[in-house]
């Protein structure tokens, strides 16, 4: 096999092989069109490159590196021919694309995807994507966006900074990733074996741990979004040694009513914030940990930012 970079010729097969697994799995959207018809306008005069695997003289596979903002880039298009998946061919075109973006000194590396793609997202994982906050994205199909961080990674959760500036025109996507998020968790554990819920590794918490934390949580949004909109002097402060989930044994619940007592919930969480009125939005509440103020939607930016965060856990967890 051997990597071979877009002429004209191969424009046909960019569409072709494409096609074939978007009207497999969906259908055909406005951008898929205009990328498959017209890639020389649409990605390569922008600074984008078109990447094909060629094997015992046939177009096989092919993945698109697409330039989104200054120091990210997109992932886009990957297809590999259904007769010969198993070869390695999404490998090796990950690893192009990779190997490309970094010698562009990017940042960031980003892809969106379903969860209904389930081999695309397994070679994903395994070059490091983390699943992120689905904010920003053109097609109906997408339910996961992942990103890649080319340059040093970024800190532990207590130790990460934020800088909020986020700006209302989100708030439709910020809701809608609160609402979906319970259902993200219910497609990453369907089918596991009740060891693998309970697995620690490390010692450290079990997938069922991690539900169960979202769900000693979600009141503590709730309060906070309330003091915001009441003009309380402050915001209540967690238990940064979160002693309430490490002294509540959730591995002895089951599955299910964890993820139900979180669906309920996060339900009343959301009931909250569609309650808040314009006025609601302009006030801000210093946040006791960060020590600079917050919107409601820059807490619903952080709660959607969390979430994310122990969804990237849980999959570390099932990897191992």
């Amino acid at each position: 096999m051997r990597i071979v970079k877009y002429t004209s010729e191969y424009q046909k097969h960019f569409e072709k092989l494409n096609r074939v697994w978007v009207d497999k799995y969906f259908k055909m959207e406005p951008m898929d069109e205009a990328l498959l018809l017209y890639p020389e306008d649409t990605i390569l005069r922008n600074g984008g490159e078109i990447f094909f695997v060629e094997y015992q003289g046939e177009i096989i596979g092919t993945v698109a590196l697409v330039p989104v903002s200054r120091g990210i880039f997109e992932m886009a298009k990957m297809a590999v021919d259904e007769r010969f998946q198993g070869l390695g061919v999404g490998k090796l075109l990950c690893k192009t694309v990779i190997e490309e973006a970094k010698k562009r000194d990017a940042n960031k590396l980003i892809l969106f995807t379903n969860s209904q793609l389930k081999t695309a997202s397994a070679i994903y994982h395994k070059f490091g994507f983390q699943v992120v906050s689905l904010i920003g994205q053109e097609y109906s199909r997408v339910d996961i966006k992942m990103e890649l961080l080319l340059k040093p990674k970024s800190p532990k959760w207590f130790n990460r900074k934020f800088n909020f500036n986020i700006s209302m025109e989100k708030f439709p996507e910020l809701l809608g990733s609160m609402e979906l998020i319970v259902l993200k968790f219910q497609k990453v554990i369907q089918g596991r074996f009740e060891e693998q819920l309970n697995f620690k590794p490390n010692g450290k918490w079990s997938i069922k741990e991690h539900i169960g934390h979202l769900c000693i949580l979600e009141p503590l949004w709730q309060k906070r979004f309330l003091e915001i909109k009441e003009n309380k002097v402050k915001m209540s402060a967690t238990d940064l040694n979160n002693q309430a989930t490490n002294q509540s044994f959730f591995n002895q619940f089951s599955m299910e009513k964890l993820l139900s007592d979180f669906q309920e919930a996060r339900a009343n969480t959301i009931r909250i914030i569609e309650s808040m009125s314009e006025e609601d939005f302009q006030k801000s509440l210093y946040h006791p940990r960060l020590n600079q103020p917050m919107r409601i939607i820059d807490l619903m930016y952080f709660i959607t930012e969390h979430d994310t965060h122990h969804l990237n856990t849980l999959l570390e967890i099932l990897d191992k």
